[in-house]
């Protein structure tokens, strides 16, 4: 029973790392593989409010979806060593993933797309994948397919563009390690399960994503074109001839993780752990707020991670946790040495019987503000997102920003926290296809106006594997 409800096997069996066999001394030969997910979702999202009147509401009612076909192959050697690789093609038209003006947006078409190797002496990755301690997580469980607490799919966002502002909504989204950078190119490797044990091993040479502007308060993105697809470090399958090192951003990306799963009579045991460093490079040919800024006080540093979780099994029950910290590659403020640290805690109970999974969860995110906040300005209207922070103009001093009239761009003090409750049942029709339901509920707070909303749905959806 277990086996059907720790977190990783699905995407496990998506990504090709328990590939369909292959014939012994052919060719590579391509299957097809995936999977799709589409909900209606009905509740509220609370509106957001600026000062100089302009607001954003929300429509109660959406149909989304999301989905993708994997293209998989793999041959075994005579050594007996498989080789294989995997192409994970995007089923639907996602968002813009470049921000940068040159050259414009674009719509991404290939998620994931690597080169596997495994044998008697683990298994080997290269490629444009998640890293290896980020999938060997066992923590609280989730019915709510699509969801959940292990990282639920960041295109099914209930939430307002003041809670997206706040920067422990965004952290709420996942609760194993590494979520805000998945499938750059990297190396994975895999040791053999011994007694239980297992561990994973990962690096990869840069990532390149842009903070949250108000955790990193008057910090550039690193890179000089952050989340443009072929640029080194850009998440999802890309390429780029060479890498620069001196531009503000983040390298050398070492994580390990380690899970341990047995069974002791009728009770099932998981335990995971995990950690991961990755260094800041600064530049010194661009402007000064790139790595630091003397106004806040805010600076960017080398980043770490840990997680730790455990999922326990009996009678058709399982309970589940994980706890972690994350320092957000943010340093202490250069004026108060306080941090912007994120502390995270995901607890759930599921239970199974027959085609029948239902579950109950919450997870709670609680990060520092070690840089201030600056109060909404005003609201992009017509946008989900387009909200403007700081003084009604000019940039301020260090004197002001740390003063106590936000109307001339003092920043506020004081932590953002998120906390998101879930219920999922689901009811397996037949193999690969599984009705899904529950619903959500959002409530998080920050320091300042434009950080916080509530948000609650009901959904209805199907969930397909192939």
């Amino acid at each position: 029973m277990m086996k059907k409800l720790l977190l990783g096997s699905t995407a496990l069996v998506a990504g090709g790392l328990m590939a369909a066999p292959a014939m012994a001394a052919d060719p590579i030969k391509i299957g097809v593989g995936g999977y799709y997910q589409f909900f209606a979702l009905a509740g509220s999202v609370e509106g957001v409010y600026a000062p100089d009147g302009s607001s954003l509401q929300y429509k109660g009612l959406q149909l989304i979806q999301e989905g993708e076909i994997h293209f998989i192959g793999q041959s075994k050697l005579d050594n007996g060593t498989t080789v294989g690789l995997t192409v994970e093609l995007e089923g639907w038209n996602t968002a813009s993933s470049q921000t940068s003006s040159s050259p414009p947006g674009s719509v991404r078409q290939i998620d994931e797309a690597f080169l596997f190797a495994f044998g008697d002496w683990g298994r080997l990755e290269v490629g444009s994948r998640d890293q290896a301690s980020y999938r060997m997580y066992y923590g609280a469980p989730s019915a709510l397919l699509g969801w959940g607490f292990f990282q639920h799919n960041t295109n099914f966002s209930w939430t307002s563009g003041a809670m997206q502002a706040n920067p422990a909504l965004g952290a709420a989204t996942f609760f194993t390690i590494g979520g805000q950078f998945q499938d750059v190119n990297r190396v994975n490797y895999f040791t053999p399960r011994f007694y239980g044990l297992q561990v994973g091993v990962g690096y990869a040479p840069k990532i390149n994503i842009a903070p949250n502007g108000l955790l990193a308060a008057g910090l550039i993105g690193p890179g000089p074109t952050t989340a443009a697809a072929g640029v080194c470090g850009f998440n999802d399958a890309t390429t780029a001839s060479n890498c620069p090192t001196n531009d503000n951003s983040w390298q050398d990306v070492f994580d390990v993780g380690a899970n341990y799963l047995n069974k002791f009579g009728d009770v099932t045991v998981a335990l995971f752990g995990s950690w991961m460093y990755a260094s800041f490079v600064p530049s010194f040919n661009q402007v000064a707020t790139s790595n630091a800024n003397l106004i806040s006080g805010s600076n960017f540093t080398n980043w770490k991670q840990w997680v730790i979780g455990a999922q326990f099994g009996f009678a058709g029950f399982t309970i589940g946790a994980s706890y972690g910290w994350d320092n957000n590659g943010l340093g202490g403020n250069y004026y108060t040495g306080a941090d912007s640290d994120s502390r995270k805690v995901a607890v759930a109970a599921m239970y199974e019987t027959g085609p029948w999974q239902a579950s109950f969860g919450w997870g709670h995110v609680n990060t520092d503000n070690g840089n201030g906040a600056q109060s909404l300005r005003t609201v992009g209207m017509g946008g989900t997102s387009g909200l403007a922070f700081g003084p009604a103009a000019g940039v301020p001093s260090t004197s002001v920003y740390f003063g106590t009239n936000p109307a001339a761009g003092a920043a506020t003090f004081g932590g953002y926290v998120a906390d998101k409750f879930e219920l999922g049942v689901n009811y397996a029709l037949g193999p690969g296809i599984k009705l899904v339901g529950g619903g959500i509920y959002w409530n998080v707070t920050g320091p300042v106006n434009g950080t916080s909303g509530q948000s609650w749905a009901a959904m209805l959806g199907m969930d397909l594997r192939f």
